[in-house]
C-alpha cells in the first residue's frame, strides 16, 4: 500500500514516541514537500469553549493533533464547501477553512461532533522522513475509515483500527502498553 493523502497511520506496539505512542493519525497532506496529519485519539480533556471563552456552549473536545504548531487551532470536517477554503483529504471529508464560517456553523447547529473534529497542533514530516519511518516498521499503513475515525471512542480507536486490518494485526492489540513492566 503506498502513503498517500487520506491514509491513516497505526503506530506500531513499540513505537515508544511519547507523542505518538499507540496513535492513528489521519494524513491530511503527502506531497513531495512533506506530510501533515492529525492524532485522531489523544483527547487533551479539554473543550472548544475553554480556549474560545465567548463560546460558552461549546462542548466539543480538543484533541492533540501533534507537536507541531502546538499553539494553533486545527480541525477535520465533512461540511466541504459550507466552510470557504477547506482542503479535501478524500472522499467527504476535509480539513481547515474559514474559521468565521465554522463558528456559524456551530451557533446555528448546523454541524453536529461527528461532523468536525479540533485539534491543538498537527503531525508533520519532512519530504522522505514519514517514508522512511515506515520502512523502520514504525507505522501500519491502512485505508481510513472516516465514520469510525470521527465516532468511535479515542480510546478504543488504535485497536479497533488494527482488529480491521486481520488477526495478524488484531493480535497487537493485547500487546502491554509497557512491555518492560510485564
Amino acid at each position: 500500500m503506498e502513503i498517500e493523502q487520506g491514509k491513516v497511520l497505526i503506530a506500531q506496539p513499540l513505537l515508544n514516541d511519547g507523542h505518538f505512542k499507540r496513535t492513528v493519525i489521519l494524513l491530511s497532506e503527502y506531497n513531495e514537500y512533506g506530510s501533515m496529519g492529525f492524532v485522531m485519539n489523544k483527547p487533551l480533556h479539554i473543550y472548544l469553549k475553554d480556549v474560545l471563552p465567548d463560546l460558552p456552549d461549546m462542548l466539543y473536545p480538543l484533541y492533540y493533533g501533534g507537536p507541531v504548531a502546538q499553539n494553533q487551532l486545527f480541525f477535520i470536517h465533512k461540511a466541504g464547501k459550507k466552510i470557504k477554503n477547506s482542503l479535501p483529504i478524500s472522499g467527504k471529508f476535509f480539513w481547515g477553512g474559514d474559521f468565521e464560517d465554522v463558528l456559524k456553523l456551530l451557533r446555528a447547529k448546523e454541524i453536529t461532533g461527528s461532523e468536525i473534529k479540533f485539534f491543538v497542533g498537527y503531525s508533520g514530516w519532512e519530504p522522505e522522513q514519514l517514508k522512511n519511518g515506515m520502512e523502520q516498521k514504525a507505522w501500519f499503513l491502512t485505508d481510513a475509515d472516516y465514520n469510525n475515525l470521527m465516532n468511535e471512542s479515542p480510546v478504543e480507536i488504535w485497536g479497533n483500527e488494527l482488529k480491521k486490518m486481520g488477526n495478524n494485526y488484531a493480535v497487537f492489540t493485547n500487546f502491554p502498553e509497557e512491555p518492560s513492566l510485564n
